[in-house]
């Protein structure tokens, strides 16, 4: 069996998977196992030998790949960029077909693609990944033999009934108003929305939660916090970084969002930084990145100590760091401590001044207690 699941909303392609997990691993007597492997790197044979090899006791096989088709999407956006207008002449005058074009963007995967339908009946594939176009060549090629789940983010009337239903996982119930107050402070960040919702739960127990329970418990405060995280590894305030990162978690944040917006950060600062290097203006590069004032304003004076290619190589330990907890080397939190750290203390010196500008202060007191974890 092959299971594609992929789309921009990655909480619940994470669902989607662990539920995967859960399904092969409950309903086999021997519990199932699995093998994770990396689609940037992984070579045709290698995704060949892992799907084919039986199980030494027998049961059921997950194999795990993430990124696969993100590598094809590339693929497919550098051919159409270079040859746009040889393959249009090229496909008026031969009558080429989708196929044929998906085919050649295959290349030395052709003969594994076209093996991966009869794999073993012990064996279920899933190809994990973000977005990818409905032209991605890989996923036109296996889609009329998988299960596909396609997970775009979630409109607003959608968000409404996923959270009615995610709280009642949760054993919570929310008024209506209630739930459209979550819709519009957390928004479409199902991760926040999450975590928020567990916090509600334990916090009401068999009480009815509040619009008002839901305004004073989704605090702004942790929002600004989360941000100030981002401010403090790109200034190297390493020590205070880490504290709003301890403060964060015992909130309730994930630390897949957390590294999620320092990721975003680092995007901004790299085109930030390869702006600058054009001589643009304030306000253009503003434009350009699509954020104004005070947004605008702190990535250009944050960008301008780094290099491109330093910025490059600490966007590059951010997906190392990402690859490293969906391996299971590290689990989320030492995996986001670490980096953070490293981070932070890889910051350029500058000449002279004082550090970077960051955000004030957004909350005020010790943070609560971590709960345990069962």
């Amino acid at each position: 069996m092959i299971k594609i699941i992929y789309g921009e909303d990655g909480f619940r392609v994470h669902e989607a998977l662990e539920e995967l997990r859960r399904e092969i691993e409950s309903g086999d007597a021997l519990g199932g196992s699995s093998t994770e492997l990396d689609g940037a790197t992984v070579k045709p044979e290698e995704l060949l030998n892992a799907s084919q090899t039986m199980p030494l006791l027998g049961g059921r096989r997950l194999i795990i790949v993430r990124g696969l088709l993100g590598r094809f999407e590339a693929k497919r956006r550098t051919k159409r960029r270079t040859e746009r207008g040889k393959a249009k002449a090229k496909a008026d005058s031969d009558g080429d077909s989708d196929s044929d074009n998906n085919a050649g963007l295959l290349g030395d995967w052709q003969a594994a693609v076209d093996a991966l339908p009869d794999l073993p009946e012990s064996t279920v594939l899933a190809l994990v990944d973000g977005k990818a176009g409905a032209r991605n060549p890989l996923l036109a090629a296996l889609s009329q033999a998988a299960d596909v789940q396609q997970f775009a983010p979630l409109k607003k009337g959608e968000l409404a009934g996923w959270i009615r239903e995610r709280a009642e996982l949760y054993g919570a119930r929310l008024e209506g108003r209630a739930i459209a107050a979550m819709a519009d402070l957390v928004g479409g960040d199902l991760w926040a929305v999450d975590g928020e919702l567990r916090k509600l739960a334990t916090y009401a127990g068999d009480d009815v939660i509040s619009e008002a329970n839901v305004r004073s418990m989704v605090s702004q405060v942790r929002e600004a916090n989360a941000f100030a995280l981002a401010d403090a590894i790109v200034e190297g305030r390493g020590d205070q970084a880490i504290a709003l990162f301890q403060r964060l978690l015992a909130d309730g944040d994930a630390p897949l969002r957390l590294l999620a917006l320092i990721a975003r950060q680092y995007r901004l600062l790299i085109q930030a930084r390869e702006l600058l290097d054009q001589r643009l203006s304030p306000a253009e590069i503003g434009n350009r990145l699509g954020v104004h004032g005070f947004v605008a304003q702190r990535i250009l004076q944050q960008a301008p100590p780094y290099s491109a290619g330093q910025l490059r190589s600490a966007y590059g330990r951010l997906l190392e760091a990402d690859l490293s907890i969906k391996r299971g080397i590290y689990n989320d939190e030492t995996a986001l401590e670490l980096l953070i750290y490293e981070l932070a203390n890889a910051v350029p010196s500058r000449r002279g001044g004082r550090p970077g500008y960051s955000r004030p202060p957004a909350g005020r007191g010790a943070a609560p207690a971590r709960p345990a974890r069962g």
